[in-house]
Protein backbone atom coordinates (compact mmCIF):
# COMPACT_ATOMS: atom_id res chain seq x y z
CA UNK A 1 0.00 0.00 0.00
CA UNK A 2 2.85 2.30 0.94
CA UNK A 3 4.35 1.40 -2.79
CA UNK A 4 1.13 2.64 -4.44
CA UNK A 5 0.56 5.84 -2.77
CA UNK A 6 4.74 6.43 -3.26
CA UNK A 7 4.04 5.72 -6.83
CA UNK A 8 0.91 7.67 -6.72
CA UNK A 9 2.86 10.34 -5.80
CA UNK A 10 6.17 10.27 -8.19
CA UNK A 11 4.15 9.93 -11.22
CA UNK A 12 1.82 12.75 -9.98
CA UNK A 13 5.36 15.04 -9.50
CA UNK A 14 6.89 14.00 -13.34
CA UNK A 15 3.86 14.76 -14.85
CA UNK A 16 3.72 18.40 -12.93
CA UNK A 17 7.12 18.78 -13.60
CA UNK A 18 6.74 17.74 -17.31
CA UNK A 19 4.19 20.31 -17.28
CA UNK A 20 6.64 22.79 -15.97
CA UNK A 21 9.21 22.32 -18.32
CA UNK A 22 6.66 22.66 -20.87
CA UNK A 23 5.53 25.61 -19.80
CA UNK A 24 8.70 27.52 -19.53
CA UNK A 25 9.80 26.82 -22.77
CA UNK A 26 6.45 28.31 -24.18
CA UNK A 27 7.14 31.50 -21.22
CA UNK A 28 10.69 31.95 -22.14
CA UNK A 29 9.75 31.68 -26.31
CA UNK A 30 7.25 34.57 -25.89
CA UNK A 31 9.43 36.33 -23.88
CA UNK A 32 12.30 36.18 -26.40
CA UNK A 33 10.19 37.25 -29.41
CA UNK A 34 9.22 40.14 -27.50
CA UNK A 35 12.56 41.17 -26.43
CA UNK A 36 13.79 40.73 -30.61
CA UNK A 37 10.47 43.25 -31.50
CA UNK A 38 11.71 45.50 -29.00
CA UNK A 39 14.98 45.96 -30.05
CA UNK A 40 14.11 46.02 -33.90
CA UNK A 41 11.69 48.69 -32.87
CA UNK A 42 14.62 50.65 -31.07
CA UNK A 43 16.84 49.75 -33.88
CA UNK A 44 14.00 51.26 -36.15
CA UNK A 45 13.77 54.50 -33.97
CA UNK A 46 16.95 55.07 -34.04
CA UNK A 47 17.75 54.92 -37.75
CA UNK A 48 14.44 57.83 -37.90
CA UNK A 49 15.96 60.05 -35.33
CA UNK A 50 19.15 60.35 -37.32
CA UNK A 51 17.40 60.50 -40.50
CA UNK A 52 15.50 63.47 -38.98
CA UNK A 53 18.84 65.01 -37.38
CA UNK A 54 19.90 65.18 -40.77
CA UNK A 55 17.11 66.58 -42.04
CA UNK A 56 17.16 68.72 -39.89
CA UNK A 57 20.89 69.53 -40.09
CA UNK A 58 19.50 70.39 -43.50
CA UNK A 59 17.00 72.90 -42.55
CA UNK A 60 19.15 74.48 -40.52
CA UNK A 61 21.86 75.53 -43.19
CA UNK A 62 18.91 77.13 -45.36
CA UNK A 63 17.80 78.44 -42.42
CA UNK A 64 17.74 82.81 -41.78
CA UNK A 65 17.95 82.15 -37.60
CA UNK A 66 20.42 84.34 -37.51
CA UNK A 67 20.14 87.60 -35.99
CA UNK A 68 16.56 89.86 -35.22
CA UNK A 69 16.86 92.45 -37.80
CA UNK A 70 16.91 88.92 -40.26
CA UNK A 71 13.86 87.71 -38.33
CA UNK A 72 12.26 91.00 -38.49
CA UNK A 73 12.98 90.85 -42.37
CA UNK A 74 11.71 87.75 -43.02
CA UNK A 75 8.49 88.13 -41.06
CA UNK A 76 8.13 91.74 -42.94
CA UNK A 77 8.27 89.00 -46.39
CA UNK A 78 6.01 86.85 -45.14
CA UNK A 79 3.77 89.63 -44.36
CA UNK A 80 3.59 91.14 -47.31
CA UNK A 81 3.25 88.51 -49.41
CA UNK A 82 0.11 87.65 -47.04
CA UNK A 83 -1.24 90.76 -48.05
CA UNK A 84 -0.19 90.47 -52.28
CA UNK A 85 -2.56 87.23 -51.96
CA UNK A 86 -5.40 88.49 -49.59
CA UNK A 87 -5.38 91.60 -52.70
CA UNK A 88 -5.75 88.58 -55.26
CA UNK A 89 -1.59 89.24 -56.51
CA UNK A 90 -1.04 86.01 -56.92
CA UNK A 91 -2.96 85.01 -59.84
CA UNK A 92 -0.54 87.66 -61.13
CA UNK A 93 2.40 86.75 -59.45
CA UNK A 94 2.10 83.04 -60.91
CA UNK A 95 1.18 82.97 -64.06
CA UNK A 96 -0.51 79.27 -64.92
CA UNK A 97 -3.31 79.92 -62.30
CA UNK A 98 -6.75 79.15 -63.10
CA UNK A 99 -9.43 81.72 -62.20
CA UNK A 100 -9.83 80.43 -58.79
CA UNK A 101 -8.98 81.95 -55.14
CA UNK A 102 -6.05 80.76 -53.96
CA UNK A 103 -4.79 80.81 -50.21
CA UNK A 104 -0.94 80.28 -49.44
CA UNK A 105 -0.51 77.99 -46.93
CA UNK A 106 3.05 77.82 -46.34
CA UNK A 107 5.67 80.15 -46.83
CA UNK A 108 10.01 79.24 -46.57
CA UNK A 109 12.19 82.01 -47.28
CA UNK A 110 15.25 80.58 -48.11
CA UNK A 111 17.62 82.86 -47.53
CA UNK A 112 17.80 86.74 -48.40
CA UNK A 113 16.74 85.91 -52.00
CA UNK A 114 14.08 83.16 -52.75
CA UNK A 115 10.93 81.94 -50.95
CA UNK A 116 8.73 79.06 -51.29
CA UNK A 117 5.48 79.11 -51.08
CA UNK A 118 2.58 76.32 -51.44
CA UNK A 119 -0.97 77.38 -52.14
CA UNK A 120 -4.10 75.83 -52.57
CA UNK A 121 -7.72 76.32 -54.02
CA UNK A 122 -10.97 74.38 -53.36
CA UNK A 123 -9.97 72.33 -56.81
CA UNK A 124 -6.15 73.22 -56.99
CA UNK A 125 -2.73 73.07 -55.21
CA UNK A 126 0.29 74.56 -56.58
CA UNK A 127 3.80 75.47 -55.42
CA UNK A 128 5.82 78.60 -56.21
CA UNK A 129 9.51 78.82 -56.26
CA UNK A 130 10.19 83.27 -56.04
CA UNK A 131 12.48 85.92 -55.67
CA UNK A 132 12.18 88.86 -53.89
CA UNK A 133 13.86 92.32 -53.77
CA UNK A 134 13.22 95.16 -51.52
CA UNK A 135 11.89 97.98 -53.25
CA UNK A 136 11.29 101.86 -52.57
CA UNK A 137 7.48 100.58 -51.80
CA UNK A 138 8.13 97.61 -50.43
CA UNK A 139 9.11 94.20 -51.61
CA UNK A 140 8.68 93.24 -55.54
CA UNK A 141 8.32 89.17 -55.74
CA UNK A 142 9.13 87.37 -59.10
CA UNK A 143 8.31 83.76 -59.97
CA UNK A 144 10.87 81.73 -61.20
CA UNK A 145 9.29 78.66 -61.18
CA UNK A 146 5.67 77.47 -60.18
CA UNK A 147 3.66 74.22 -60.17
CA UNK A 148 -0.45 73.58 -60.43
CA UNK A 149 -2.38 70.07 -60.15
CA UNK A 150 -5.82 69.59 -59.18
CA UNK A 151 -6.66 68.30 -56.35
Amino acid sequence: MKFKIVFYLFLFVCIILFFQLINTNKILNHQDRLIQNQNSLQLRLKDSLSNLKASLDVKKYFSLDGDQATKTEVEAVKTELMAFNAQGGLGELVSNLPEERFLIDNIQVVNTEWILIGFRSSQHWGQAFLTYKKGNDGYNFKTLESVVNPL
